[in-house]
């Protein structure tokens, strides 16, 4: 079936290839009656009409396409793979409702590739779990007005918008409930800054905290660490990391910080605490702002945007 132009739409709605791309582009500078746009849009929609994105950008000067860029390193345990995969999902729904379209890259860690960004033109970038030494070697890919967020990563320097789950707040909730001391379990960071953080907000000994780099190789040690902290109580930040604890069965009592979005997973008499939204909802609506109203108050105030825990 031949695809569908504006010049198709045009004549079926008699009028100029000028208007329908006016249209279809949603330039404002243009005055056209609304008759004649609805039109216009009710015959685009009849025809199965798909814009061609490089034209569009030429038109509006954007290229309607956002990336979200994972730092994904080979072997990565399911509960980090799930982590990734509920921000990706509920970013991406949201960013195709807004009229975007997703491009998802993973990237080396250590090494990456530079290329396969700088070949596209995004409106925002959303990088995840970025290393610290990494920051600036990304973010010169991109020119200045397109928004750059970043997700699960801390870094000190105010051109970083950045946003995070309310660990401290978490925390805090967690360990005050708890009948009995307690100790923490978290996955493994690629940004050694959010890591820190995290560990620091606990107010626990490091002693007390484990971090959970993998899945097979970090059986005998996550049990290990469960068997010196018998009779604590055991914190676990990502409920699949927590089901992973459960399963051992040498946890007496745990509260999970559900950071993926699934708290139905863990057992009856697990505790968990939920966040207001998910990260996803705070950056997308972050990057709205920052590209109608990067003067808003909300940005000048400072660059740390965080998701609080549920009352």
């Amino acid at each position: 079936m031949k695809k569908a132009t504006m010049k198709d739409i045009a004549r079926l709605a008699n009028v100029s290839v000028a208007t329908v791309s006016y249209v279809l582009n949603n330039v404002k500078n243009q005055t056209i009656p609304d008759a004649t746009r609805q039109s216009i849009l009710a015959i685009a929609k009849e025809l199965n009409y798909v814009p061609n994105l490089a034209a569009r950008s030429l038109v509006v000067q954007r290229t309607g396409m956002v990336g979200i860029l994972i730092n994904k390193s080979p072997g990565l345990p399911y509960w980090k793979r799930q982590s990734f995969l509920s921000f990706t999902d509920s970013l991406e729904s949201m960013l195709t409702s807004a009229g975007y379209h997703t491009l998802v890259i993973s990237l080396d860690p250590l090494n990456p590739a530079m290329d396969v960004i700088r070949e596209r033109k995004l409106d925002a970038v959303f990088v995840m779990d970025v290393m610290d030494e990494m920051f600036y070697r990304i973010s010169a890919n991109f020119v200045d007005g397109v928004p750059l967020i970043l997700i699960g990563s801390l870094i000190n320097d105010r051109m970083f918008n950045q946003v995070n789950y309310n660990y401290p707040q978490a925390l805090e909730a967690a360990v005050s409930a708890a009948d009995t001391p307690s100790c923490l379990i978290m996955e493994n960071h690629h940004n050694t800054a959010l890591a820190s953080w995290i560990m620091d907000s606990s107010g626990l000994a490091r002693d007390d905290i484990y971090i959970a780099a993998g899945e097979d190789q970090g059986q005998e040690e996550l049990e290990a660490f469960l068997l010196r902290n018998r009779g604590k109580h055991i914190i676990v930040i990502n409920e699949f990391l927590a089901k992973a604890v459960e399963r051992t069965g040498l946890a007496a009592s745990v509260t999970a910080l559900c950071t993926c979005g699934f708290p139905e997973i863990v057992q009856p008499d697990t505790r968990i605490i939920r966040f207001q939204n998910d990260r996803a909802r705070t950056a997308f609506e972050l990057m709205a702002t920052l590209k109608s109203a990067p003067d808003d108050p909300a940005i000048a105030a400072g660059n740390q945007f965080l998701v609080d825990i549920s009352p």
